[in-house]
């Protein structure tokens, strides 16, 4: 009786060793190519050190500056708005100058620190435009009985789709809405590739805050929508106590990291597209 079954159960063994096999064969180009991405965002991070420290420095000024532009224009609340968005619009493409540095290898000194913020309208002219969205959005929720569930969705697709914001102003030649197109083109063609060690991280991020939930789909579904924007980033930085500094430190490198891995995956080369063929 057991020779009936044995022909049976080493074909079954066979299979299942053979499809351990093509998975593991799959998936070392994978991992290989996210190891080299890691490694090399490491070292371009450390060296990049003065790009981390603008992190904090922009998030004074700009906290500084608003609370002065405030109480100057207290009488026209509607230019203090459009002045403070211009400031931070001019911190973020701060940071931004200094990365694409970061991710090219080159040499950071404290004068690039001012000559950064000539980015403001690269950045501006894209949180414009989702800003008119959000607008929209919140026009549409107002009379809605699911509006907030409206505003929540938006917000996370948002924060899928134009992830690649802040790689795309460093990178490509595109502004305003052919940017977020690009963006969305991007993701459509590259979301496992792209959102797999995007999500790891942000996972390390909220479990090193304290606010990663394992009861709770939607609080962390939540909070993915918020680590999608500079303002949500520094929020998590601020509340995060003696910790803030290696937060901010980790944050440089996931951005370094994300700098190079949108090259990789950007490249013709024949490694990238048998990686992309892989990802599936």
């Amino acid at each position: 009786m057991a020779s009936y079954w044995a022909e049976p159960l080493d074909f079954l063994d066979s299979c299942r060793r053979a499809t351990t096999a093509r998975r593991r064969a799959r998936l070392a180009p994978v991992l290989r190519v996210y190891g080299e991405v890691a490694k090399k965002a490491l070292g371009l991070a450390v060296r990049s050190w003065l790009a981390a420290l603008s992190i904090p420095v922009y998030a004074v000024l700009f906290l500084v500056v608003a609370r002065l532009v405030t109480q100057l224009f207290a009488a026209a609340p509607t230019v203090a708005g459009i002045a403070i968005g211009l400031l931070g619009a001019a911190c973020f493409g701060g940071y931004l100058s200094l990365l694409k540095q970061a991710v090219a290898g080159s040499s950071i000194r404290f004068s690039d620190l001012k000559d950064g913020l000539r980015s403001v309208w690269d950045v501006a002219g894209v949180l414009f435009i989702i800003w008119i969205i959000e607008m929209i959005v919140d026009r549409i929720a107002a009379g809605n009985p699911s509006g907030v569930a409206i505003k929540g969705v938006v917000t996370l697709a948002i924060a899928i789709f134009f992830n690649l914001i802040p790689e795309l102003i460093c990178h490509s030649r595109n502004r305003g809405i052919a940017l977020l197109q690009e963006s969305g083109e991007f993701i459509f063609e590259h979301p496992v590739a792209w959102f797999a060690p995007n999500l790891v991280f942000a996972a390390v991020i909220l479990w090193g805050t304290g606010l990663l939930s394992f009861t709770s789909l939607g609080s962390n579904l939540a909070m993915l929508g918020a680590l999608g924007s500079p303002s949500g980033v520094l929020l998590l930085i601020a509340g995060a106590g003696w910790t803030a500094p290696l937060l901010i430190a980790f944050v440089h490198y996931v951005m370094v990291f994300r700098g190079l891995l949108y090259l990789e995956l950007s490249s013709g080369s024949s490694r990238m597209r048998d990686f992309r063929r892989r990802m599936g």
